[in-house]
This record gives structure tokens, C-alpha cells and sequence, in this order.
């Protein structure tokens, strides 16, 4: 998998704050904010990559014309940051891998445990992102929402993934987050669709972004023989209702189910071991979806619990439950690749 090396926002930021001393705003590039223009657009349009180094150094330089929700006012002249040429000093004991966006830093013995998944490359759907936070629920007189708590298992199921050998690929991202141990995750609407590209207001168009970004990166690992899909969603029903982890598969498609079926499996034996009382009842079942259809890998749809539940969301609020979701699934994926 090609490793990208990117700076820090941090030292991007110094670097800007020093630089700023002697560069007046006129020196700068500028742009007229046109409708339908936003920060992650205008960056984008004028080949500030990647976006998020430039993000906060855009808010900085512009902080008394933009809005409290960091959007644009149509009409005004915004400056925009200037190119940072970087050379960066790295040691062979650490690797920033960054997906070509999501960003976790981590010490190299740490990261590759096995090669069992040596060869597999996967596509993580987090459910939701961008202006569609999802299911909602109150917890402690906060709004949690479905799309932050699928994103961050899904950051962690990429890490279990490549923690084996294999390639996991972050169809949405959030510039802003990485994997957090917090009980309560922040909404936020500033997620991205592969690569770097604003996520639409239309329901179905959001749909077919994240298809087609999991479809060209598919052709361009074509060499590989093992590709899969997995996308993450929470339920939202009655707060009476309990629900199991359920995994649905796209009709006719024996690869999806039988991925499904291995991922179960992996459920099933964990839950006995680890709460012999408790009984599991979630199924395999087929289920026909847009980004089912859409998608040229078999995909497997997760249902993680009902965001109403009280007892449910225990599944995901507490750290340690997302990270062990994320393993029995990453284990799952190792079985069904091994067979």
C-alpha cells in the first residue's frame, strides 16, 4: 500500500503563524466566495492538498469573515493560505499513514501483528457523514449521532486490518477526528467521501458518491483477488427495543454471504465466550440496498444496535466495546479470507 507522508496541522499552523508576521494578507491569493462555495471547495479548487493541513490556517487568515459554522459569506473576499513545500525527517520507527486521509500515528511494531490478511483490501463505509449525522439519541441531555460512533469503529476496524497485512481503504472521512476513547463523540457535518470530495445534501447522490469511490478504488487494485466492502450503520427504533449485531448481504451474492456467515460466526462464539448468559441472537439475512447494487466488491451491511436503547448503546458508548467490535469483525474477515 503506498505510504503518504504528511505534516502535522500542528506544525503546519507554527509554521503559518510565523509566517504570517511578514507576509501582509495582500501578498496572498484570493478568491470572491461564490454560492455554494465552502472552505473544503475553495481548498480543494485551488489545489491546497491536503485539505486539512490548510483548513484551520484558511479560518485564520479570513477569522473576521467567517461564520460561527466555519461557512462563507457569498460575495466576500477570502485569502487563501500559501503552498508549504515540506521535507520531513522521519525515523524507521515511526510511520504517519494516512489512508490518503485519515490520519493515525503509531510506532511500526505495533502495527503489523501478522500477515494474515496479506493480500485483502477493504472498503470501510461509515453510515451517514456530512450533512446526514444519522440516527440521533440524547444521552446526559446530549445529541450522540449514529455516523460519529460508525466512523470511529470503522477507523478502528481499518487499524485491526492493517494491524494484519492487510490494505483498508476510509471511504468517508473526517478531517478533524481520529479514533477517540471519549463516552460522548462531538457531532460534526464536516466528513469527507474519497477523495477529499464534499459530501452531497441528496440522499441518493450521497449514495452513489461513496459507490463510485469504492468502485474506482476497486479497478485500481484490480491485481488483488480479495476485495470486500464492509459498511456500518446503527438502528434507530422504539427505546424498549434490544437488538442483536445483525449482517446483511446483497441478493444472489455467495461471496457477501458467505462473508457475512464467517463474520456471524466470529459473533456467535465471542458472545459465548464472553457472556455465556447473555444468548445472541443476531442473523444473516439478504437485504438489497443502493450501495449494494452500486458497488462491484461484495459487501457486507452491519447493524451494530438500536441508538434508542439504553442497554444498546453500550455497545458503542464505551470505548473498549468499538474496539472489540471492531477485532471480532477484523477476525471475521481474517476467517473468511483464510478459507
Amino acid at each position: 500500500m503506498k505510504i503518504l507522508i504528511y505534516i502535522s496541522s500542528l506544525l503546519l499552523l507554527s509554521f503559518y503563524s510565523n509566517c504570517l508576521i511578514a507576509q501582509q494578507q495582500e501578498e496572498l491569493k484570493s478568491v470572491v466566495a461564490q454560492k455554494g462555495d465552502g472552505i473544503y471547495k475553495v481548498l480543494r479548487e485551488n489545489d491546497l492538498i491536503p485539505i486539512k493541513d490548510y483548513y484551520d490556517a484558511f479560518i485564520e487568515i479570513n477569522k473576521d469573515k467567517i461564520k460561527d459554522n466555519h461557512s462563507l459569506i457569498v460575495g466576500e473576499k477570502y485569502y487563501l493560505p500559501a503552498k508549504v513545500v515540506q521535507n520531513l525527517n522521519v525515523t524507521k520507527d515511526t510511520i504517519i499513514k494516512t489512508n490518503n486521509l485519515g490520519k493515525y500515528e503509531f510506532k511500526y511494531a505495533d502495527t503489523i501483528v501478522s500477515d494474515k490478511l496479506k493480500g485483502a483490501v477493504f472498503y470501510l463505509i461509515p453510515g451517514h457523514g456530512g450533512p446526514d449525522p444519522g440516527a440521533t439519541a440524547f444521552v446526559d441531555g446530549v445529541m450522540i449521532s449514529e455516523d460519529e460512533y460508525a466512523y470511529d469503529i470503522c477507523l478502528r476496524l481499518s487499524r485491526q486490518i492493517e494491524m494484519n497485512g492487510g490494505v483498508a481503504y476510509m471511504i468517508i472521512v473526517d478531517p478533524d477526528d481520529g479514533i477517540r476513547d471519549d463516552r460522548i463523540l462531538k457531532i460534526d457535518y464536516d466528513e469527507l467521501c474519497y477523495f477529499e470530495l464534499e459530501i452531497p445534501r441528496d440522499h441518493n447522490q450521497r449514495l452513489l458518491q461513496r459507490s463510485k469511490a469504492v468502485n474506482d478504488l476497486y479497478k485500481q487494485n484490480s491485481q488483488c483477488k480479495y476485495h470486500r466492502a464492509i459498511e456500518i450503520h446503527l438502528d434507530s427504533r422504539g427505546s424498549v427495543v434490544t437488538t442483536d449485531v445483525f449482517f446483511y448481504y446483497f441478493p444472489n451474492s455467495a461471496k457477501g454471504k458467505k462473508t457475512a456467515e464467517n463474520i456471524h460466526k466470529t459473533f456467535t462464539e465471542k458472545y459465548a465466550k464472553h457472556q455465556p448468559n447473555r444468548g445472541y441472537n443476531g442473523t444473516v439475512s439478504e437485504r438489497n440496498l443502493m450501495v449494494m447494487r452500486k458497488v462491484l466488491p461484495p459487501l457486507v451491511f452491519i447493524e451494530l444496535g438500536n441508538i434508542q436503547n439504553e442497554r444498546d448503546r453500550k455497545r458503542f458508548l464505551d470505548y473498549n466495546n468499538r474496539e472489540a467490535i471492531a477485532k471480532w469483525i477484523c477476525e471475521g474477515l481474517i476467517s473468511d479470507f483464510e478459507k
